[in-house]
């Protein structure tokens, strides 16, 4: 997912034409004061949507592999920002147990795999990615997110209500199973 289509898609959403045009020209550069203040906001609230759902609904999932003498791994040297450990296993696959403290995770020593779930990394401008949430979550969904935000910080609650009750609705159908679901059979009693 491009940032750049999920703001055209909350300016859309928020009937902002005059951002919609520069947004499609990739006009930063062309913008006055105002709109580039604009932009920059509607960045911040995708930022803010962007955390929360990986935060909240739907976790973005990373497993490193890590060697430690003495057990300790300290929690600011695995490459993304850790939310939750999920697993420690070693170098055969076997889970350990580990104790986590906030700035570490003590464990056995040796080769390990780290499996856990992480906050992503701060968007900066509209030529960015970002994840697709295992192609559970579209364009449109997060746009409504930013929808949501942007209505809430400019005080427009009325506004901002109906954003979040589409934003919310579309995640938890997003979130729900979908595979095949079987029932037991029914017995007959004789």
């Amino acid at each position: 997912m491009t940032v750049k289509s999920i703001i055209k898609n909350a300016c859309v959403f928020l009937q902002k034409d005059e951002l919609l045009t520069l947004v499609d020209l990739d006009g930063a550069q062309q913008a006055n004061e105002n709109q580039t203040k604009e932009l920059n906001h509607l960045v911040r609230c995708l930022n803010l949507v962007y955390k929360q759902i990986a935060s909240e609904y739907i976790p973005l999932i990373n497993e490193e592999k890590i060697y430690s003498d003495n057990g300790v791994i300290m929690l600011n040297s695995l490459t993304k920002k850790a939310l939750d450990i999920l697993r420690v296993e070693n170098n055969v696959g076997i889970r350990l147990n580990y104790k986590l403290f906030p700035n570490r995770i003590e464990t056995l020593g040796g080769n390990l795999t780290i499996k856990y779930s992480y906050q992503p990394e701060d968007i900066q401008n509209l030529t960015n990615e970002i994840e697709t949430f295992s192609q559970k979550i579209t364009e449109r969904v997060v746009a409504y997110g930013v929808a949501m935000e942007y209505s809430f910080i400019c005080g427009l609650h009325d506004d901002a209500s109906i954003w979040e009750k589409r934003f919310k609705d579309s995640l938890l159908i997003a979130c729900r199973k979908k595979s095949e679901i079987r029932l037991p059979r029914r017995r007959w009693n004789s």
